[in-house]
């Protein structure tokens, strides 16, 4: 359970988080994005939350997992969206003085699809 969730267990703020661990509140602010925290702020929140700073950190280090799977699938997100402009501009004829990179009988079924899309649409 992340400090985060605990906290919203309790019904607190941020702030009122910051009060009862004697720690400021950008400091839980900091602690919930996933920044580093000192050991003396990890002894605060353990304390609040009635546990051992071993739980506090296990909890952290599972969010930082967490987040850098997020990141991975953005990357993977950006690299289908490099795929499907590309896809796209496949189905856009060449510009004037660019060679095509589809073969006559790909190009002919592109358009001969687009045709087809084209009459569905109307």
């Amino acid at each position: 359970m992340s400090i985060q969730q605990r906290r919203l267990d309790k019904g607190w703020t941020q702030e009122e988080l910051a009060l009862h661990s004697g720690l400021s509140a950008r400091t839980i602010q900091r602690v919930e994005s996933g920044q580093s925290v000192g050991s003396e702020s990890l002894k605060c929140l353990a304390a609040v939350f009635e546990t051992s700073i071993n739980n506090i950190i296990q909890e952290k280090n599972m969010s930082t997992v967490k987040h850098e799977e997020k990141l991975e699938q953005l990357q993977l997100n950006a690299m289908e969206i490099s795929a499907i402009k590309y896809g796209k501009s496949l189905f856009q004829s060449p510009r004037k003085g660019h060679s095509d990179p589809l073969t006559k009988i790909e190009r002919k079924a592109v358009d001969y699809g687009k045709s087809l899309l084209n009459k569905f649409q109307q």
